[in-house]
Formats: C-alpha cells, sequence, structure tokens
C-alpha cells in the first residue's frame, strides 16, 4: 500500500530551529528587508545617472515597441532576448549598453525586425 508521506509540520506550524537541528539556517523570509544596498540606487555621479535614466526610459520604449510590433511570437521572443542582453550589459558597462540599444533601436526604425 501507498502511503503519502507529509512534511514533519503538516496542519501544525513548521518545527522550530531547535528542534529540527539547524540552529545556523534562516528561512528565507527572515532575512531582512534592507541590506544597504539596493539595485535601485541611481549613481552619485549626475552624469553616469543621467545616462542611467536615458538608458532605462529607451529600454522601456524599445521594450513597448517590440510588444506592438507585428511579428511571430518567436521574432518577439527573439527581440526581446536580444534587449535583456541589453539589460544585463547596462549593470557592468552602461555606456556599451547605451551604445548597443542605440543599435538596435536604430535597427527597428530603418525596416524588418532585426532577428539575430
Amino acid at each position: 500500500m501507498h502511503r503519502h508521506h507529509e512534511p514533519p509540520y503538516a496542519g501544525r506550524e513548521p518545527a522550530s530551529s531547535e528542534t529540527t537541528g539547524r540552529g545556523a539556517e534562516r528561512r528565507i523570509d527572515d532575512r531582512p528587508d534592507d541590506d544597504g544596498t539596493s539595485p535601485d540606487e541611481v549613481p552619485d555621479d549626475p552624469e553616469v545617472a543621467a545616462l542611467f535614466a536615458l538608458v532605462a526610459e529607451r529600454l522601456k520604449q524599445a521594450h513597448a515597441r517590440v510588444h506592438a510590433l507585428n511579428v511571430s511570437a518567436d521574432a518577439k521572443t527573439a527581440l526581446t532576448r536580444q534587449l535583456l542582453i541589453v539589460t544585463e550589459a547596462a549593470k557592468r558597462d552602461l555606456p556599451e549598453a547605451a551604445r548597443r540599444l542605440s543599435r538596435f533601436v536604430q535597427d527597428l526604425d530603418e525596416g524588418p525586425p532585426p532577428v539575430r
């Protein structure tokens, strides 16, 4: 006969760290809300902050344009991936991400979607 095994806390509160023997481990929801860093922080340098804001706004516009295109789902997926690559690049090299985004938008402006 097959029996369904329930977790040790089924129907009641989860076991405490004292009863599970995992005293040093913490649950994900026990993490502090603010660790002092935030990916949403704007850089101190006004020029970098302005470029960051420009790239963020242009990425938003590019995503909206891709979403509105009358192309196949596969083409939209490929274009969205290209934009996600630009977003990732912005985390490491903001000027290069701005250049890549400009090329992407220029390709969109010139004609058929630049699916690579």
